[in-house]
């Protein structure tokens, strides 16, 4: 049985983050992702509550941003719950895999290759 999965073309120039914090994307970028996700896909899986995880995700950035590092890694990412970042990644991997190429751009993602 042949998989369908996508694999990493290894001849390619992508490379795999070494650390969930590593491979997350810019403020603004995942602003607009989780806008695009509120507005087009979530009503498909209804499994946040919008507002209380805006409040969430805006608490999550003041933790990882504004407490100190340790080892180039800001001490904050330890005080999240690893299931809740989890869940960002999930909301955010939705959202990308339903866009079209403009609101992909609109979103700060730069071409189909980046998603």
């Amino acid at each position: 049985m042949q998989s369908n999965i996508k694999m990493i073309d290894p001849n390619s120039d992508f490379t795999v983050p070494e650390s969930v914090s590593d491979a997350l994307l810019p403020r603004n970028t995942v602003v607009s992702i989780l806008a695009y996700a509120e507005s087009h896909v979530l009503w498909q899986h209804c499994c946040i509550h919008p507002p209380t995880f805006n409040k969430e995700v805006d608490a999550f950035w003041d933790a990882i941003v504004h407490e100190p590092s340790s080892a180039g890694v800001p001490a904050g990412w330890a005080s999240v719950e690893p299931t809740w970042i989890a869940l960002l990644y999930v909301v955010m991997g939705i959202a990308v895999h339903q866009m079209d190429e403009y609101h992909g751009v609109k979103c700060g993602l730069s071409d189909g290759q980046s998603r």
